[in-house]
């Protein structure tokens, strides 16, 4: 991951790649930004890559969230939305997919 942009009022934006080797700095840039109350946004819009270890990092932020509070994906790349749908994970009830991006 080459960089992480905090979007005001409540998001990130990832940029660059992640892989195995940052996918904890993904996890931990989730847990920092977590909001008590509401939605985080996140801007994958502008990832070049993101192996499994990546999307495992926005999956288990995503798991133990509920209706009220959710991660929104949003610009998400083809080839992550066709691995969260193919393992089930664009079912979880903390997870959201959004087509738009967001402004920084």
């Amino acid at each position: 991951m080459n960089v992480v942009t905090t979007l005001s009022p409540v998001g990130l934006k990832l940029t660059g790649e992640i892989d195995a080797t940052n996918a904890h700095l993904v996890e931990r840039a989730l847990r920092e930004h977590a909001l008590d109350a509401g939605s985080l946004h996140v801007d994958l819009s502008e990832l070049s890559f993101c192996d499994v270890a990546g999307i495992r990092a926005l999956v288990s932020y995503a798991q133990p969230l509920d209706g009220d509070r959710k991660l929104v994906l949003h610009g998400m790349p083809a080839q992550i939305e066709k691995v969260m749908n193919v393992m089930g994970w664009a079912e979880l009830p903390g997870l959201e997919f959004c087509a738009c991006k967001l402004e920084t």
